[in-house]
């Protein structure tokens, strides 16, 4: 139902309560004057019981010729009917204590297109209410009343002002020009006037209630106040700046100074406290200087004294409290500055404690080097001297079996020792055929036997023996032990040997030069270093036709054994564990991938292994050469290099590829550059990638 109005008073446009000052032309207060907007609209109130249904009547007699007011059940209803309404402009919604349910319409409906800036009124059967937190959230929540004791003129009044407000707002979204307020739309204390406006009237109304008072001219660096010192005047500063002070350790520290106000000990005397602050002039100042009792009788016998004080004191506490919070956020912003910082200091130490780590590893593999280096050389000597006593014996006893006076017999002596010193590995298989061979010849089971086991393979040479009177098996056996002796002699020292010059190429410093590399001599040293960690592991070498590559042995060296340690360390209880070498030539680079069959890296794994004195170790008992990851990546990043990893369940390969002219201006003969790192040398795929396969034959040989 709809209830059309017409003007009914115009004490509806004036506010409860002016002040003389409000009303000064010396403030430019604006009057109160009527909005000019000729829009019908109307103003909606929802719901169903008594108290709701009884205003619609009397609000609709207020408002005449301003709006129109509907009275309807609820929402339902409302956007069946909202077609029939000029402009919705206020809408009421009755509600009792519990407040709006959270799934009311009513939220659907405000923040529909075109009903953002509808104002929402809700009127109240319970004194306390609760439940209105998500209008108070979207600040919708427009005016609040109590609906058993709405007063009416009031009430028509603040609906007014929700209707001017609405008009006002749509204006301004329309393109007009905002209206500057009346004195009815302003706070009390809200005055159209600066502090010193305020001052010089409060001091003119001194003047008039107190006979003039003297105008006081402080020069700068006057205490107005002292901290912790009876307050008992009032100075009103008309000009010039005073700053507030506190005590502290290291003096005094200034609190305020554009924020200071112009009332300077008012707060002590309304607190009856001492001063919390010293007052210090930092300009000339004019003031004027009243006792707590004169402020007192021009408080009470002039009516707008309250008001001003009152502004001056909220407008100071104002630019405090801002000032305040300003200060808050800064040190917030501080806080998280100060942790971030804390954080980046923490990390940066321990990097510094990583590196002092990484610094003691590689200062004590340096030392473990030139150790090695030492051992290598005191060893080769003596094995040098083994490997020559060896051969002197062998060429001894061809000269002694020379000066014996029976030339068959020695000629067949030296036979058998040559027979047995150069002997071949037999497999089983073939020492069967050998034995049935010797068998056949000498026609004695148990004599070919012997043979075998002395090293004569020759069935030629045991059919001579068979026919000769001056020779027989013993003495056969006694010649072939000689060369098996000094076969055993050869080989063992050579062995030796080998070991001894793989040591020597591994422990070279990283300062020793640049020269070209042979990577496949390379990689067998370091299978011959690491083999007693490779017992249960079958090795494959597949091998490709590379060039020499131009680089740091010594570094390469290092490369490989913690690769190949690694893998074999990675499968150290699976039955069938298998690495696999694999070199080739990929344009300018010679690519090594070493890959293995065991579990796979774990993502949570590959995400840190490259990083400095990363361990999977912890707790556990290992021999490996604990240069980590990450020493790999420096070293190969100093060829120029880089380092691919491929892992995945069953399979995970690492490549390695090197350019083939080595370090980026490098030449053999000069140390490698520890800054001459690829930017981004290390990279983790998925086992979507096909790693290097053979294509060809493949060498295989049990470690």
């Amino acid at each position: 139902m709809g209830f059309p109005t017409t003007s009914d008073s115009a004490a509806f446009n004036r506010a409860p309560f002016h002040s003389p000052a409000l009303d000064s032309a010396t403030f430019g207060v604006q009057p109160s004057i009527p909005i000019v907007d000729a829009r019908p609209l109307d103003v909606v109130m929802l719901g169903t019981d008594p108290l709701t249904a009884s205003v619609p009547h009397w609000l609709a007699e207020g408002l005449r010729g301003e709006c129109i007011v509907h009275h309807m059940a609820g929402i339902e209803e409302l956007r069946e009917r909202e077609g029939e309404l000029d402009e919705l402009a206020v809408i009421t919604l009755t509600v009792d204590k519990h407040g709006l349910a959270a799934h009311h319409p009513v939220y659907e409906f405000i923040t529909e297109p075109g009903h953002e800036d509808i104002r929402v009124v809700l009127l109240t059967t319970e004194r306390e209410v609760s439940g209105l937190s998500t209008l108070a959230d979207s600040n919708r929540l427009d005016l609040l009343a109590y609906l058993p004791d709405v007063p009416r003129l009031p009430f028509t009044r603040d609906i007014r002002t929700q209707l001017r407000r609405y008009r006002k707002n749509t204006r301004v979204k329309a393109g007009g020009r905002r209206e500057r307020a009346t004195v009815d739309e302003r706070f009390a204390l809200n005055l159209d006037a600066s502090d010193l406006e305020i001052v010089h009237r409060i001091v003119e109304l001194a003047d008039e209630l107190l006979g003039y008072q003297p105008r006081v001219h402080h020069p700068p660096n006057t205490r107005l106040t002292t901290e912790g010192e009876r307050v008992e005047e009032i100075t009103l500063a008309l000009s010039g700046q005073v700053a507030l002070e506190m005590r502290s350790d290291v003096g005094a520290v200034t609190m305020h100074r554009s924020t200071t106000g112009r009332l300077i000990g008012m707060l002590a005397l309304t607190s009856g406290r001492n001063a919390f602050f010293t007052s210090r002039t930092t300009t000339n100042v004019v003031a004027v200087q009243l006792t707590f009792e004169q402020m007192n009788y021009i408080w009470s016998h002039s009516s707008e004294i309250p008001s001003l004080v009152a502004a001056l004191f909220v407008r100071s506490f104002d630019r405090r409290l801002r000032r305040s919070e300003d200060i808050q956020i800064e040190q917030v912003e501080l806080t998280a500055e100060l942790e971030r910082e804390r954080a980046n200091l923490a990390q940066a130490l321990s990097n510094l404690e990583a590196a002092r780590a990484e610094l003691m590893s590689q200062a004590r593999f340096a030392s473990l080097g030139e150790l090695a280096a030492g051992v290598a050389h005191e060893l080769n000597n003596p094995m040098a001297a083994i490997e020559r006593i060896g051969d002197h014996l062998y060429d001894d006893v061809h000269a002694l079996a020379r000066t014996a006076k029976d030339q068959k017999w020695a000629r067949r002596v030296l036979a058998a020792m040559d027979g047995a010193h150069g002997a071949a590995s037999l497999t089983t298989r073939e020492e069967r055929q050998v034995r049935r061979e010797l068998e056949k010849a000498l026609g004695d089971r148990a004599a070919a036997q012997r043979l075998v086991l002395a090293g004569i393979h020759d069935p030629a040479f045991a059919t001579e023996i068979k026919r000769s009177r001056g020779i027989d098996v013993e003495t056969v056996e006694l010649a072939a032990s000689i060369g098996t002796g000094l076969r055993n002699i050869s080989t063992a020292t050579h062995r030796v040997t080998e070991l001894v010059a793989s040591l020597r190429s591994y422990a070279r410093p990283d300062g020793d030069p640049i020269t070209d590399v042979d990577v496949h001599v390379g990689l067998d040293d370091t299978l011959r270093l690491v083999s007693h960690r490779l017992l249960n592991v079958k090795v494959e070498r597949d091998f490709h036709t590379i060039p020499h590559i131009t680089g740091n042995p010594g570094q390469l060296s290092q490369v490989w054994t913690n690769l190949i340690t690694n893998a074999a360390e990675a499968m150290a209880d699976q039955p069938d564990a298998r690495i696999r070498i694999t070199t080739g030539v990929d344009g300018p680079n010679v690519i090594v991938a070493i890959a293995d069959n065991g579990p796979g890296i774990a993502p949570e794994i590959q995400k840190n292994m490259f990083e400095p004195r990363f361990t999977t170790k912890g707790g556990q008992v290992r021999f490996g050469m604990g240069i980590g990851l990450s020493v790999v990546r420096n070293m190969v990043s100093r060829h120029g290099g880089t380092v691919r990893v491929d892992t995945g369940p069953g399979s995970t390969t690492f490549t390695v590829s090197l350019p083939i002219a080595g370090p980026p201006a490098a030449t053999p003969g000069t140390a490698a550059s520890p800054g001459a790192a690829a930017d981004d040398p290390t990279a983790i795929h998925r086992p979507d990638h096909i790693p290097l396969r053979p294509t060809h034959t493949t060498e295989q040989e049990e470690s």
